[in-house]
């Protein structure tokens, strides 16, 4: 977030390692408060919410008005804002017998602004976040480290944003965009990989059947960046 990688990411470990709790607090504002914490004082982000909450009967969290920003000082505040959404739900089993390891079935973000800015080659705001998350792994001991996997990620109705040491790319509006299944074992770059992957190959083929009434694109300086990023994915 991301943000599903994010969101799973940081929900795992909240979860495996929750905070002590405070008498008065619910499990949602628990969780909730743990995330928050983690992201300012761990991941050097972040994290803010409108409303949170985790149903342990439904194995569901749904979370409105989700901001993710991170602190990248070679970034303007503008983008360091990775990503907003009026609403993420995420499903699954986090409650199972195994509290070393975390399935979830989906990981769904509904109405979101997603704004990846690349200030080096290989150096984002994206993978500023995940190598953050992933230093803190194995949360103390390798006996400790939560393995967590999402089935299925979705994006719908989303503004993907892309800048490049400040300049824009592209913005494009997605009724949808799937990505690939992710885990805790991927390296940084394949985190971001399974991202850009999937965007770009869609934005191409919007490109192609000439689909550009929502797009803003850079497609000369694009194409230059997917080489030197992915190789032309």
């Amino acid at each position: 977030m991301k943000l599903s990688l994010l969101t799973a990411g940081i929900l795992a470990l909240a979860v495996s390692g929750c905070a002590e709790a405070v008498p008065e607090q619910t499990l949602s504002e628990r969780v909730a408060q743990e995330l928050t914490e983690r992201a300012d004082k761990r991941y050097n982000a972040g994290f803010s919410y409108q409303d949170f909450e985790l149903n342990t009967l439904t194995a569901e969290l749904v979370a409105t008005e989700v901001g993710v920003k991170t602190r990248v000082e070679q970034l303007d505040a503008g983008l360091n804002q990775l990503l907003w959404a009026e609403r993420v739900r995420l499903t699954g089993d986090w409650l199972t017998q195994q509290q070393d390891q975390i399935r979830l079935d989906s990981a769904q973000i509904v109405n979101a602004q997603l704004t990846i800015a690349y200030y080096g080659e290989g150096q984002s705001n994206l993978h500023e976040l995940i190598e953050a998350i992933q230093s803190q792994l194995p949360v103390q001991r390798a006996s400790e480290e939560v393995l967590w996997h999402v089935d299925n990620v979705t994006l719908e109705d989303v503004v993907v944003n892309l800048f490049d040491q400040g300049m824009p790319l592209l913005s494009v509006k997605l009724e949808r965009l799937e990505l690939p299944p992710i885990h805790s074992q991927q390296t940084s770059q394949e985190w971001v990989d399974s991202v850009m992957g999937p965007l770009l190959t869609q934005l191409m083929q919007q490109a192609m059947r000439g689909n550009t009434e929502t797009m803003t694109v850079d497609m000369q300086e694009l194409m230059r960046f997917a080489w030197r990023e992915m190789g032309a994915f």
